[in-house]
């Protein structure tokens, strides 16, 4: 194991274990409550669900980048379309089930992540066909561990807003 792949392995997995901690003390109400999030309101609960799902997909990008395997292109114009469509397929996702889908693929991401090597960390691959090349390390830190941060700050507002001045 890489020192490096020991270190993001440990950033992610604190990043999705403080997201785990603000849901676990989410009452009924504040989990069914929304939020901006991504350009749209959304309730809490989806945006935690959708964080879930999300983990093995950026994984296996983050796996294909490693291992020099072809990468599937990211299409960022059909984001909107498909966080809409998630948020319609689970409209109320469980807490609890929600919960323990992030604690288990959070362990499978840091798994993988932990056990790649310096030469996967630095190998590098296009994202899509006009992107310029991103390493691996790249993609597990602005894909795999913002993704969280970027949901864990939308969430905050609402479980964990700032003090009034």
């Amino acid at each position: 194991m890489s020192d490096r792949a020991a270190a993001l392995a440990r950033q992610f997995a604190a990043a999705n274990d403080a997201l785990i901690t603000l849901l676990e003390r989410a009452t009924p109400e504040q989990w069914r409550q929304r939020t901006a999030d991504e350009g749209e309101l959304r309730a809490v609960g989806v945006i935690a669900h959708h964080v879930a799902v999300a983990h093995p997909r950026i994984a296996q990008r983050v796996a294909a980048f490693a291992h020099g395997q072809p990468v599937p292109a990211r299409h960022p114009e059909l984001f909107d379309e498909r966080n809409a469509r998630q948020a319609r397929e689970h409209p109320e996702p469980d807490q609890a089930a929600t919960i323990d889908l992030l604690r288990q693929a959070g362990q499978e991401v840091t798994t993988l992540i932990a056990g790649l090597s310096d030469a996967e960390l630095d190998r590098t691959a296009q994202e899509d066909p006009d992107a310029p090349p991103m390493t691996t390390a790249q993609v597990i830190e602005q894909r795999q561990i913002a993704h969280v941060h970027t949901h864990l700050a939308s969430i905050e507002t609402v479980l964990d807003p700032p003090p009034p001045r």
